[in-house]
C-alpha cells in the first residue's frame, strides 16, 4: 500500500523580510510576510481533499525580529520545522508528499525526503519564475531562495547537515525562471542547472516532458511556485513577474510530467492574497472585534 501524505505548511519565516517588504507595497512589514502564512492556509483550504493522511507542520505565531544567523533569517526556526515535517513524513512512511505552502522554503525537507527514499532516481523540476539558486550571505537572507543550492548540496553545511537526501545539479530542472534577484545565471549554469524559459504552452510542456525523459528518472517531485505565471494574466505570488507563463500552460506542465513519469512530490507555494491581507487591517479596526 502507497502512502500519499500532505503537509500543510503555511510557513512565514522562509522569506528575508526586506524583500517581502519590498513586493508588498501598501502593506505593513507584518502583514507582508503573514501573507505567505495566511496564503498557505487558503491554499490548504481550496485543495480538494485527498484520501491519505493530512498533516500540519507548526509555524508558530508572528515575530517582528527574526534572528538572521550566517547569512540565513530565521534559521534555526525553518531548520526546526524542517526536523518536524521529517519526523512527519517518516512516521507515515510516505511514498508520495503533497506540500501546500507557505514560502518556497517548504520543498525542502520534502523533496530532500524523497531524495532519500529514491536514491539516484528523482528528477527535479522547479516550476518557479525565480532559480532559488542563492547562497548565504548574499544580498538576499531569505531561505526560500535557496532551496534549490541545498538541495544540491552547496550551501550552509548546518542546513545540508539536516536533510537526508540530495540530487545532482543534472537532476534539476529550472522551468519558468526569469527574475535572477542576486542570482547569477552564470554560475547556475556553472553548477549544471539546467534553465528553460517561459514560452508558448505547447512548446513549453514538450520541453518539460522530454527533459524527465533525458534524465533517464522514473519519480518526480514538482515545486510549483504560482508566481511562475505571468503577473500579467493573474498576480498569484508574492513577486510579480511579467513574461511568464500562463496559468493553463503551469497546470498542463503538472499534469504532463504525471502522465510522463511517477510523480512523488508536488508543492504548491507562494500564494499571497494581498486582499484578505487588507480585510484583515478592517476586520482588526471594527468594534467588538477586539472585545
Amino acid at each position: 500500500m502507497s502512502t500519499t501524505l500532505r503537509l500543510n505548511w503555511p510557513q512565514w519565516q522562509g522569506g528575508e523580510p526586506r524583500a517581502v517588504d519590498g513586493l508588498t507595497p501598501g502593506l505593513s512589514d507584518e502583514e507582508g510576510r503573514l501573507a505567505y502564512g495566511i496564503g498557505g492556509r487558503i491554499t490548504a483550504l481550496l485543495a480538494p481533499a485527498g484520501s491519505g493522511p493530512v498533516e500540519t507542520v507548526p509555524v508558530g505565531t508572528y515575530d517582528p525580529e527574526p534572528i538572521d544567523r550566517d547569512g540565513i533569517v530565521a534559521k534555526d526556526v525553518v531548520l526546526g520545522q524542517n526536523a518536524a515535517a521529517l519526523e512527519l513524513m517518516r512516521s507515515h512512511d510516505a511514498d508520495r508528499v503533497v506540500t501546500l505552502g507557505g514560502s518556497c522554503s517548504v520543498s525542502m525537507a520534502p523533496f530532500s525526503y524523497l531524495a532519500d527514499r529514491y536514491p539516484d532516481d528523482l528528477a527535479v523540476i522547479w516550476l518557479d519564475g525565480h532559480a532559488d539558486c542563492n547562497l548565504p550571505g548574499g544580498p538576499n537572507h531569505g531561505l526560500n531562495t535557496m532551496v534549490v543550492t541545498h538541495l544540491i548540496g552547496k550551501g550552509d553545511q548546518t542546513v545540508l547537515d539536516s536533510l537526508p537526501g540530495r540530487v545532482t545539479p543534472a537532476d534539476v530542472l529550472l522551468a519558468g525562471a526569469r527574475g535572477w534577484d542576486d542570482q547569477d545565471p552564470s554560475h547556475i549554469e556553472g553548477w549544471g542547472l539546467k534553465i528553460l524559459a517561459p514560452a508558448p504552452q505547447e512548446e513549453f510542456v514538450a520541453a518539460v516532458v522530454e527533459w524527465v525523459r533525458s534524465t533517464g528518472h522514473r519519480n518526480v517531485a514538482l515545486h510549483f511556485d504560482l508566481d511562475v505565471i505571468d503577473s500579467d494574466e493573474i498576480a498569484f505570488g508574492m513577486a510579480w513577474e511579467k513574461n511568464g507563463i500562463t496559468a493553463a500552460t503551469a497546470v498542463a506542465t503538472v499534469a504532463a510530467v504525471a502522465e510522463a513519469a511517477n510523480l512523488v512530490g508536488l508543492t504548491v507555494a507562494e500564494f499571497v492574497p494581498r486582499e484578505a491581507m487588507v480585510l484583515r487591517t478592517v476586520l482588526r479596526s471594527l468594534p467588538l472585534l477586539n472585545d
